[in-house]
């Protein structure tokens, strides 16, 4: 049964209340005892003055059971309060109806004409109201350029697919919580509430997978049955985090609708666990990039080389802006940092993430290729015993590459290790060490790799196609066009061909 109610003003002189309150405690006593409290009004003071209290009829009873027609009965009091010019008491059932209801649609102006502008319904409005800013839409559009990065990374053919699929996990999760913020920066979470927490799972996997995505470009790296407990912290989180997950829409609106959700309970922990992480991988990563770099010297004036260490530079660099900008995140929702607006630099960090690498995967999309695969720090013991010096070795290096970008040695299509050793006036075991050792190949895929780079430049540079691909091979140093297309596939993923329609369309 439908309950409105009606808001009388009754003044009662001071020495008839206590007479009029004892009546009404007997009253209601003796209903209580017969079960008729359901139909009684319920009075409460609202206000003392010369003499006189005002009683307001109020709800029955401040714990109303949430049947429908209580829900309704939410609805009509907010309603008929507002109506009677009660701001407050009607914002106070309009926010208990969105409670039970998780319906936002009440928040309508025809509804609520007399009291649309107070400022207790307004303050309503604009917190449950979705707004379209341009942070919002920026946000959108990184969230959503994140997943198509995603897919076409993964579709892209003849790459290594293991690396690609880290780092696209890595872009995939930055999108999610970018997508998953946005909808609090837009206001509409209150009409997903199924997205509470969805982010949160996969906070202590951006470490990992970038850290497994240097080693994977870098050394070849395969994975290991022990690399699983990397997930173990995820995994715990996950299951902390699943009775959450189970909720009905109801129960995750009202959490996100109290506010009390918005950290989990240990969210402390959480935070100071995740910044470990996040610190722990980022000093590995610098470890290894710092490595590469040392590796790479021989190499870093060659364009490909160079836009290789730049790009792992960048992705170090972005990744302990992260940290940094995490850690101002943690603080302003742990309210420790009372600066809102601070929240932005987190998600514009990870915008950022998704846009350098949407771009590098268009620009450069030859770093996603894995062409060159670095110097494995374990093939040091193999040479530990050859008596090669680092100063010596150095030296040999400096030689190694004059011959190479000076000399072109290997446009010579009999070069072979015995021979460029004689040129570099060292044992071909000491030449073979320094190709190891500085550039992380062997022999043939060096000169080949030099031999590919160049005639790929005399591709592209060639308008008058004055010279044909047997041509071109020739140039370079190789001996047919068979081994030429096969290594030019290799290094490409497509055959000379392919290339030039590429360049043409």
């Amino acid at each position: 049964m439908k309950r409105f109610v009606v808001k009388r003003k009754i003044q009662i002189p001071f020495s008839s209340c206590n007479l009029l309150v004892l009546f009404l405690f007997c009253f209601l006593n003796a209903g209580a005892q017969t079960g008729t409290e359901s139909t009684l009004p319920d009075f409460r003071v609202e206000r003392y003055e010369n003499g006189r209290i005002r009683f307001v009829l109020a709800e029955v009873n401040e714990a109303l059971h949430l049947s429908q027609d209580s829900i309704e009965a939410f609805k009509a009091h907010a309603i008929d309060f507002a109506k009677q010019g009660e701001p407050e008491i009607a914002s106070e059932y309009i926010l208990k109806y969105i409670s039970a209801t998780t319906d936002l649609s009440i928040l309508n102006d025809h509804l609520f004409q007399n009291i649309k502008d107070s400022t207790a319904y307004q303050k309503i409005k604009q917190q449950y109201t979705p707004k379209v800013s341009f942070l919002s839409i920026l946000y959108l559009y990184a969230g959503l350029l994140g997943f198509y990065i995603f897919v076409l990374l993964n579709l892209k053919k003849g790459v290594d697919r293991i690396g690609n699929l880290l780092i696209s996990l890595f872009i995939l999760f930055h999108s999610l919580f970018i997508l998953h913020l946005s909808l609090y920066v837009i206001n509409y979470q209150y009409h997903l509430p199924h997205t509470l927490f969805i982010s949160t799972t996969f906070s202590f996997l951006y470490g990992p997978l970038l850290y497994f995505y240097f080693k994977r470009i870098n050394f070849n790296y395969k994975f290991k049955v022990w690399d699983a407990l990397h997930l173990v912290p995820s995994i715990m989180l996950l299951i902390y985090i699943m009775p959450y997950y189970l909720m009905s829409a109801n129960e995750k609106f009202n959490v996100i609708f109290d506010k009390e959700g918005f950290l989990l309970p240990g969210a402390y922990t959480i935070i100071i666990v995740k910044i470990i992480s996040l610190a722990v991988y980022a000093f590995l990563i610098f470890k290894m990039y710092r490595q590469n770099v040392n590796n790479q010297k021989a190499v870093e004036h060659r364009e490909e080389e160079k836009n290789k260490i730049l790009w792992q530079r960048n992705m170090m660099s972005i990744n302990v802006m992260y940290l940094f900008s995490y850690i101002v995140y943690a603080g302003i929702i742990t309210r420790v940092i009372t600066i809102p607006w601070l929240i932005h630099l987190q998600i514009m960090v990870m915008v950022l993430v998704v846009f350098y690498v949407a771009y590098i995967s268009h620009e450069q999309p030859e770093i996603f290729k894995g062409i060159v695969k670095l110097m494995d720090p374990t093939d040091l013991f193999k040479y530990k015993k050859s008596g090669l010096t680092p100063s010596f070795s150095h030296d040999l290096r400096e030689k190694l590459v004059y011959l190479l970008e000076e000399e072109k040695i290997y446009r010579l299509n009999s070069i072979n290790l015995d021979m460029l050793a004689e040129k570099m006036d060292t044992t071909r075991h000491n030449a073979s060490q320094v190709i190891n050792e500085h550039f992380g190949l062997n022999f043939f895929e060096l000169i080949n790799h030099y031999r590919i780079t160049e005639a790929s430049e005399i591709l592209k540079n060639q308008t008058d196609k004055k010279m044909s691909i047997i041509e071109v091979a020739y140039e370079v140093g190789f001996n047919n066009k068979v081994t030429f297309n096969k290594s030019f596939k290799k290094f490409h993923s497509v055959t000379p061909s392919q290339y030039i329609g590429s360049l043409q369309s």
